[in-house]
């Protein structure tokens, strides 16, 4: 969900080129009961060219020249995007759905044939509510889930001098744990006076405590070291926060 300290950016040069993207969409949107929902739906396509993604096997840590790791090819992104917003009452916020498809052909990778893109979400959900309960007090709320991100894990290990080497196959064959968080909020906005405003904003991210998994690492059993077990690392299960706002 989040990006890594191993991540790497790369600018154009003689060997990366930008890369491109063609877009094709068509939607329908309409205001409901007076202007105080609206409606959309939207269907699109994208095709790129000139996408990257690091050959199997790469050395990202010890080359000097990381252009020598990278691999060039195409893509395709396609989905669906449903959205429901209420504008107006003291209850107001939106419903966004999202059921896409991301991929990429490289040749060199995953046999030549079409394989998910990291950043490919089956499914992903917004929900945002606010209640506005007098014009001091306002309550909020947001709900978010989506799929887990593609990943490639090993499928198979062996033992090579004592030590395991994991042996990986389809490239982003499996999935992160699916995520979803729920943050809650209140915003306490005191009296103007003249063009001064002031607010305090009490949130909590995660109210349900969901530990999501940030990175998920492999290692023998120390039990049994034929086996495997799983590592699942998370970064954040409660963040509380108190923030004061003052314009002028």
């Amino acid at each position: 969900m989040s990006t890594s300290p191993i991540d790497q950016w790369i600018g154009n040069s003689y060997n990366v080129k930008p890369e491109e993207c063609d877009q094709l969409s068509m939607g329908y949107f309409r205001n409901l009961y007076k202007d105080n929902y609206e409606v959309s739906a939207e269907v699109y396509y994208k095709r790129f060219k000139n996408l990257i993604d690091f050959m199997n096997g790469a050395d990202i840590y010890t080359v000097p020249d990381i252009e020598s790791q990278l691999l060039y090819g195409i893509g395709r992104a396609y989905g669906l995007e449903l959205l429901i917003r209420k504008t107006t009452g003291k209850l107001s916020g939106w419903i966004g759905y999202t059921l896409s498809k991301s991929e990429k052909k490289i040749d060199g990778i995953n046999d030549n044939k079409w394989y998910v893109a990291k950043q490919d979400r089956t499914h992903d959900l917004s929900i945002v509510a606010n209640y506005q309960v007098n014009h001091r007090w306002i309550f909020s709320g947001l709900f978010v889930y989506n799929t887990g991100n593609a990943i490639t894990f090993p499928s198979a290990k062996y033992v090579i001098d004592g030590g395991t080497v994991y042996f990986y196959s389809e490239r982003n064959g499996s999935r992160m744990p699916d995520y979803h968080r729920l943050d809650i909020g209140a915003t306490y906005s005191r009296k103007s006076k003249g063009r001064y405003e002031s607010s305090w904003n009490f949130s909590v991210y995660n109210a349900y405590g969901r530990e999501n998994a940030y990175m998920i690492s492999f290692e023998d059993d120390p039990i049994d070291p034929s086996k495997t077990r799983t590592i699942r690392t998370s970064l954040f299960r409660w963040v509380p926060s108190i923030t004061f706002n003052f314009k002028f």
